[in-house]
């Protein structure tokens, strides 16, 4: 059974080591993101988000945690992440736009 989108209240705005600019507005947008697109090596902190988005979709953790744990991951590959995504950027691994 597939697990309905479970968007975050506030999106995540990463800028890439490439300097393009993505919204993460759900965690499926972010564990999509983690297991298909990662751009570096695997530590500790992504294993850490792919568990705890793993687990918000299974409803045995707060979609809170998986975000703090995207955004983390994100910060300890050397890409910045935060909320208040600017306008006009690419949402999700998939370009998917999901409402928060």
């Amino acid at each position: 059974m597939l697990n309905p989108e479970l968007v975050w209240m506030t999106p995540v705005a990463v800028r890439m080591k490439d300097g393009t600019p993505q919204v993460f507005a759900s965690v499926n947008d972010a564990l999509d993101f983690l297991e298909e697109d990662w751009p570096i090596n695997r530590g500790k902190k992504y294993n850490r988000a792919v568990q705890t988005c793993r687990r918000a979709l299974n409803r045995m953790t707060p979609v809170a945690i998986a975000r703090e744990a995207f955004i983390d991951a994100c910060r300890d590959a050397g890409m910045s992440a935060g909320a208040d995504a600017p306008l006009g950027t690419k949402t999700g691994a998939g370009g998917q736009h999901s409402l928060a």
